[in-house]
């Protein structure tokens, strides 16, 4: 009687073990099929990704890299959806103020515009860093750094238009923008050169 409960708790813990590493085949299985068609969606769109070249890396080394790179922001990763449109995670910079929002959940087919109405709505209250209410969709310039100089970009074009037209370099796994006050001093002096 003895030795045959140990021997019904071997198997069990054998069916138990069997089982998980099922799960844990099934899940890897799952994990490269997603990541191989977040991929071919990048690719498709012919996106600007920094990723820094490694010497003697296969494509597949370098795939891997990539995609392990998308996913490093504790701010989420950009996900293919059901219909097949990258979300990304996208980060708003207010130099101005020293602060920035990040939006975990931006659709490439929905605009800046959609979010900033919704983040800075005409008759609601201003975030509680614009004291003065000088944010407004309005009043605002969305601007992209390219390294070289600060391009001021549609706010109403989809996000993947701004990204593929504008050859945006996305780091990090998340595109980023800042957004100025048009008018304003620090907008004049960042954005047009003026001082």
């Amino acid at each position: 009687m003895f030795v045959f409960k140990i021997t019904n708790k071997k198997l069990q813990k054998l069916k138990e073990d069997e089982r998980n590493e099922r799960k844990r085949r099934a899940f890897e299985v799952k994990e490269r099929r997603q990541n191989q068609e977040l991929l071919c969606a990048l690719r498709e769109r012919q996106l600007n990704l920094y990723l820094p070249d490694e010497e003697h890396e296969s494509q597949v080394e370098r795939d891997g890299r990539l995609v392990e790179s998308l996913k490093c922001s504790s701010h989420g990763h950009v996900t293919l959806n059901e219909e097949g449109q990258l979300v990304w995670p996208v980060r708003l910079l207010y130099p101005g103020h020293c602060t920035s929002d990040v939006i975990q959940q931006f659709c490439e087919i929905h605009s800046i515009s959609d979010h900033l109405a919704y983040m800075f709505p005409p008759e609601g209250s201003s975030p509680e860093w614009d004291s003065d209410g000088e944010y407004t969709l309005q009043s605002i310039a969305v601007i992209y750094d390219s390294g070289d100089k600060k391009v001021e970009v549609d706010k109403s074009a989809s996000l993947l238009t701004l990204l593929t037209q504008n050859n945006i370099l996305i780091a990090a796994g998340m595109p980023t923008f800042e957004i100025y006050v048009k008018g304003s001093d620090l907008y004049n002096t960042a954005v047009l050169g003026a001082t």
